[in-house]
């Protein structure tokens, strides 16, 4: 493709189609046909629900690029997933690991270069092209509900170097990497899917913390950065990153020298939602810098018809801003060079993948996935020298989450961990194929369940990072409480999860952590309580309140 001579023949219209990435629900393939065949809007948001397996995924994705193949230029798709262990796609069959901060746990960036590796060549195999990850920010705050365990941990180096070598992973298979959510959505309480967060950290402390992963992510030569809804006071108080040319202009531009495409957030988020006019905010964005604009939270507007008109009037509002004059026609095709450039130097291609073969789970990548699940496993308390477990000893299993809790991770329309099967299921079945003596207690039977006398107890708590929503943690505090109080000397506590939740009850003797809820790590918690692998893993948070910092013991 010879980029400039494209760009002068390409109308307004096709230039700023090829400006937005936007979604559509997994039972409306006409409305993705009308965005991209008649809209010619150049990218698309994929969940969960769009592609919940490897075939739904190879179908669509040829499917979409046969719209693009359809328009006067042809030009293909970029097709972008979050794809980022915690979060998923193709869940029910990929690997895509154990997640960022169990990465992080590991101390080891070959793990999160093996890890990202293969979901590159999972995702590209299905004609996915972009991952919109990692993400690299540090989770300083421990009240963060929203990037939690998918972030590596809250050290900024130890981010950088994982996100240095994740980037690297995904772009050396063949696929995008997208460094976000910048400059940082680590020190934030609000979850910008529900509000605008601000960040008043001192410019000298958002540098050396939170833009230093973001500065390693770079170099190692990442080509997409997406954007926060976020304000920080200390480089823009008035406007969020999305919207700001100081931060997106001098900042990543300038002082960090990225020159690759600058996408945003999703524009459906309430941070944006709740406080600008749509089209206002969309003009604000491509004015401070933003070459792509993405909506992609489609479970936020239940409407499918009035969703889909919603973007078509979004990409209407840009058109006659940049006939108006309110976006430059320089400013545009800055915007557009970069995305074809970007298109055009990954290789991205029109052409049906239908012949490749299905990659996604394989016994190798299953492999990787579960060696650094291992690594991660962290025993953070053993006061009362209850491991290893032995096997052959009575074993009482709790579950402190009610099971209509569980509901939730599949309700967010293909945006977050989309798990089916919880961690706990995965766990317990893990334990009963190796121990005789099993008993397993729900919690909604708890209450009213005797506990065995003689029996070793472990209590299993869970988190799941939502978009826009919170994992019900009650009544886990309330049952571990409980059975501190009864069952202290032979308690243990196994969390699959962030180790955050060891605040509300820092006198709990046992403490093991897999950083992770997904399958592999709840696979390899059980090895590691039983004393088949070793746990190595170190916290890379801290946790208030108690003596556990990050990366040590």
């Amino acid at each position: 493709m010879n980029i400039q001579s494209t760009i002068q023949s390409m109308t307004i219209k096709e230039k700023v189609g090829q400006m937005f990435m936007l979604a559509f629900a997994a039972d409306q393939l006409d409305a993705a046909r009308i965005l991209m065949a008649e809209d010619l809007v150049g990218a698309a948001y994929i969940g969960d629900e769009n592609v919940p397996n490897a075939r739904a995924a190879i179908n669509l994705t040829n499917t979409l690029q046969s719209f693009a193949r359809s328009t006067r230029l042809g030009i293909s798709l970029l097709l972008g997933v979050d794809q980022e262990g915690t979060w998923s796609v193709m869940t029910a069959e990929s690997a895509m690991g154990p997640g960022n901060m169990a990465l992080g746990a590991t101390g080891d960036p070959q793990y999160a270069y093996d890890m990202y590796s293969v979901i590159a060549k999972e995702a590209t195999s299905v004609g996915l092209n972009t991952v919109l990850g990692p993400a690299c920010d540090c989770n300083s705050n421990p009240y963060n509900s929203i990037i939690e365990m998918r972030s590596f941990g809250e050290d900024p180096e130890l981010v950088a170097a994982m996100t240095g070598a994740a980037a690297r992973g995904l772009q050396d298979n063949g696929a995008v990497a997208t460094l976000k959510h910048f400059p940082g959505h680590g020190d934030t309480q609000m979850d910008s899917h529900r509000g605008l967060p601000t960040v008043d950290r001192p410019r000298d402390e958002l540098f050396r913390i939170d833009l230093r992963p973001f500065a390693e992510g770079i170099k190692a030569g990442a080509k997409m950065v997406m954007t926060a809804h976020i304000i920080f006071t200390a480089l823009d108080p008035e406007r969020p990153a999305t919207l700001s040319p100081i931060i997106l202009g001098d900042v990543l531009r300038g002082e960090l020298g990225f020159e690759g495409v600058i996408v945003s957030d999703s524009m459906n988020m309430g941070s944006m939602k709740r406080n600008y006019d749509p089209a206002d905010a969309a003009i604000q964005g491509f004015k401070a810098g933003v070459d792509l604009m993405m909506l992609a939270e489609e479970h936020y507007d239940h409407d499918v018809d009035a969703y889909l008109e919603n973007q078509r009037n979004l990409i209407g509002a840009v058109i006659r801003a940049v006939e108006d004059g309110a976006i430059s026609r320089e400013r545009v095709d800055d915007a557009v060079e970069r995305v074809l450039r970007l298109k055009r130097d990954a290789g991205f291609s029109a052409a049906p993948t239908s012949e490749r073969p299905i990659i996604v789970g394989q016994g190798s990548h299953r492999a990787v996935e579960l060696e650094a699940a291992r690594a991660a496993v962290a025993v953070l308390r053993d006061r009362k020298g209850l491991l290893p477990i032995d096997p052959r000893s009575p074993i009482t299993l709790v579950n402190t989450t009610g099971r209509s809790a569980y509901a939730v991770l599949t309700q967010t329309r293909g945006i977050g961990p989309n798990q089916a099967t919880p961690a706990f299921d995965v766990f317990a079945d893990a334990m009963k194929a190796r121990c005789g003596d099993v008993t397993v207690i729900a919690a909604e039977d708890y209450a009213r369940t005797e506990l065995p006398a003689e029996s070793l107890i472990i209590a299993v708590s869970e988190n799941y990072t939502l978009p826009g929503m919170d994992f019900e943690g009650a009544l886990q505090v309330k049952i571990i409480r409980d059975l501190q109080r009864h069952a202290a000397d032979r308690l243990i506590v196994m969390g699959l999860r962030d180790p955050y939740q060891l605040a509300e009850y820092s006198d709990i003797g046992t403490f093991v952590c897999s950083f992770s809820f997904r399958p592999s790590a709840a696979a390899a918690a059980a090895e590691a309580l039983l004393g088949e692998i070793e746990p190595r893993g170190r916290t890379p948070v801290s946790v208030p309140g108690t003596k556990l910092v990050a990366n040590t013991f």
